[in-house]
């Protein structure tokens, strides 16, 4: 990795976790190291981006729906409160056997533009993250300058994980093109009282359920159908999360 000597193009619009964009390149960044195991940076985000590819993984243990904003991109729910994780506890670890985004995997690394009109992609890292040190965790440089196996395999997984947003990008055209994704909401009991989640997209069953059989077969063949079952399924996971976000928010007692 040469000295870059462009800001990162996308440094303006940065993704939700990240301070900061810095090019990685051995000339400035020859003594960090990462540690890595610790979600205390993901404890204040209640939604977390999700590629279509996790899907079957994540609807096992989180709600998936639909940004409301355009394109509608899927989001794993974390809780139902604004900015509290109800899968990080008070030292950092993630719920053990509960799925894990790629989103958080890939951070603080991340893969940017260096100019626009160019296909060129540099591996940029937030140096602000808590997982930065000086002193302990995985080195990204060696002694000879190259990027260390550690290094590596990150740009691999960064690199791995834009492709498969595209997919998802993809995805979502393709249900928002069938008019699947609509504005949805969720009731259910909190603290004795009925409580109402909206403010998000979600495939509707209706007019899922009016899609002609070549659509469906269409569907079916290019993969997409899985997709819209693992949703359906990851619906049934709000009510535990109702749960786990009511116990985050009652007050302690004594």
């Amino acid at each position: 990795m040469s000295e870059p000597t462009a800001t990162p193009a996308t440094a303006p619009l940065l993704p939700p976790l990240y301070n900061a964009l810095e090019p990685l390149s051995p000339q400035r960044h020859a003594a960090l190291r990462l540690r890595h195991g610790d979600y205390t940076f993901a404890a204040g985000i209640s939604a977390i981006p999700l590629a279509a590819e996790e899907f079957a993984a994540a609807s096992r243990h989180y709600p998936i729906v639909f940004t409301t904003a355009m394109p509608h991109m899927p989001m794993a729910l974390m809780s139902l409160l604004a900015d509290i994780n109800t899968f990080v506890d008070a030292n950092g670890a993630w719920q053990p056997g509960k799925y894990i985004p790629a989103y958080l995997r890939r951070f603080p690394f991340f893969l940017a533009q260096m100019a626009e009109g160019r296909d060129e992609m540099a591996l940029c890292m937030d140096t602000s993250a808590t997982q930065a040190s000086s002193t302990e965790g995985e080195v990204l440089f060696g002694a000879d300058g190259k990027p260390t196996p550690f290094l590596d395999q990150a740009f691999a997984f960064c690199r791995s994980l834009e492709a498969a947003m595209q997919q998802t990008l993809a995805l979502s055209n393709v249900l928002t093109g069938l008019n699947l994704l609509q504005p949805a909401a969720m009731q259910f009991e909190q603290n004795g009282k009925p409580t109402k989640i909206d403010g998000f997209h979600a495939i509707q069953r209706d007019a899922f359920a009016t899609l002609p059989a070549e659509k469906l077969a269409e569907l079916r063949d290019n993969g997409v159908l899985d997709l819209i079952y693992a949703h359906f399924t990851s619906m049934g996971a709000m009510q535990e999360l109702a749960a786990r976000s009511a116990a985050r928010a009652r007050p302690l007692v004594g």
